[in-house]
Protein backbone atom coordinates (compact mmCIF):
# COMPACT_ATOMS: atom_id res chain seq x y z
CA UNK A 1 0.00 0.00 0.00
CA UNK A 2 0.87 3.58 -0.75
CA UNK A 3 0.80 6.85 1.38
CA UNK A 4 -1.35 8.77 -1.11
CA UNK A 5 -0.82 12.82 -0.94
CA UNK A 6 -3.46 15.13 -1.39
CA UNK A 7 -3.12 18.56 -2.92
CA UNK A 8 -5.29 21.88 -2.39
CA UNK A 9 -7.30 23.03 -5.50
CA UNK A 10 -6.05 26.49 -4.80
CA UNK A 11 -1.92 25.42 -5.44
CA UNK A 12 -0.98 27.67 -2.36
CA UNK A 13 -0.62 24.87 0.03
CA UNK A 14 1.66 21.81 1.00
CA UNK A 15 0.85 18.45 -0.31
CA UNK A 16 -0.05 16.37 2.76
CA UNK A 17 -0.79 12.93 3.93
CA UNK A 18 -4.39 11.62 4.68
CA UNK A 19 -4.35 11.76 8.62
CA UNK A 20 -3.24 15.44 8.22
CA UNK A 21 -6.14 16.40 5.63
CA UNK A 22 -8.39 14.50 7.54
CA UNK A 23 -7.60 16.99 10.82
CA UNK A 24 -6.81 20.04 8.90
CA UNK A 25 -9.97 19.93 6.81
CA UNK A 26 -9.82 22.61 4.30
CA UNK A 27 -6.53 23.28 2.90
CA UNK A 28 -4.30 26.36 4.56
CA UNK A 29 -5.07 28.84 0.95
CA UNK A 30 -8.81 28.00 1.59
CA UNK A 31 -8.89 25.19 -1.45
CA UNK A 32 -10.10 21.89 -0.95
CA UNK A 33 -7.79 19.04 -0.93
CA UNK A 34 -8.23 16.41 -3.58
CA UNK A 35 -5.53 13.32 -4.28
CA UNK A 36 -2.61 14.34 -6.59
CA UNK A 37 -3.16 11.14 -8.15
CA UNK A 38 -6.52 9.55 -8.06
CA UNK A 39 -6.86 6.14 -7.78
CA UNK A 40 -8.06 3.73 -10.87
CA UNK A 41 -10.72 0.51 -10.55
CA UNK A 42 -10.34 -1.21 -13.63
CA UNK A 43 -13.88 -2.82 -15.14
CA UNK A 44 -12.93 -6.01 -13.80
CA UNK A 45 -12.37 -4.52 -10.44
CA UNK A 46 -16.14 -2.79 -10.63
CA UNK A 47 -17.18 -6.08 -11.69
CA UNK A 48 -16.07 -8.19 -8.60
CA UNK A 49 -17.23 -5.42 -6.34
CA UNK A 50 -21.07 -5.89 -6.90
CA UNK A 51 -21.69 -8.59 -4.26
CA UNK A 52 -19.30 -7.23 -1.90
CA UNK A 53 -21.48 -6.17 1.27
CA UNK A 54 -22.03 -2.53 1.68
CA UNK A 55 -19.06 -2.05 4.70
CA UNK A 56 -16.73 -4.42 2.44
CA UNK A 57 -17.78 -2.09 -0.93
CA UNK A 58 -16.68 1.25 1.14
CA UNK A 59 -13.47 -0.48 2.58
CA UNK A 60 -12.29 -1.54 -1.13
CA UNK A 61 -12.92 1.89 -2.34
CA UNK A 62 -11.72 3.57 0.45
CA UNK A 63 -8.46 1.94 1.04
CA UNK A 64 -6.28 3.51 -1.73
CA UNK A 65 -7.43 6.66 -0.66
CA UNK A 66 -6.32 6.09 3.09
CA UNK A 67 -3.49 4.00 2.04
CA UNK A 68 -1.41 2.97 5.29
CA UNK A 69 -2.95 5.39 7.47
CA UNK A 70 -5.37 3.34 8.89
CA UNK A 71 -4.47 -0.76 8.69
CA UNK A 72 -6.81 -2.29 6.82
CA UNK A 73 -7.86 -4.60 10.03
CA UNK A 74 -8.92 -1.68 11.46
CA UNK A 75 -10.89 0.54 8.52
CA UNK A 76 -13.32 -2.94 8.68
Amino acid sequence: MTNPRYISTRGQAPALGFEDVLLAGLARDGGLYVPEIWPQFSADDIRAMKDLSYPALAQKIMAPFIGDAIPSADLK
